[in-house]
């Protein structure tokens, strides 16, 4: 996992029309995933382009899911936070 860590993040590129699935599996494979440990925005992004494709954020989410990068958060401490705020 370290090695997926540390690779270079290249620029992201829009997509100007629709995307076929297996060219979302791709995004999502290809992903070159940089780990920001100071990223603790609260922003919520767009899930879907204009065309109906996932957008850079959700293409991370994803491939965040598939590689087990992340923390997992029960409802109660969502909602603790969500109180918080």
């Amino acid at each position: 996992m370290d090695a997926v860590l540390d690779r270079p993040k290249t620029s992201w590129v829009k997509p100007t029309r629709k995307l076929t699935e297996a060219e979302i599996e791709q995004l999502i494979e290809n992903y070159d995933y940089v780990y920001d440990e100071d990223d603790d925005s609260t922003a919520l992004d767009p899930v879907y382009d204009a065309y109906g494709n996932p957008t850079e954020s959700t293409i991370r989410a994803m491939y965040e899911s598939r590689h087990g990068i992340g923390e997992e958060t029960t409802l109660d401490e969502l909602l603790a936070w969500v109180n918080s705020l």
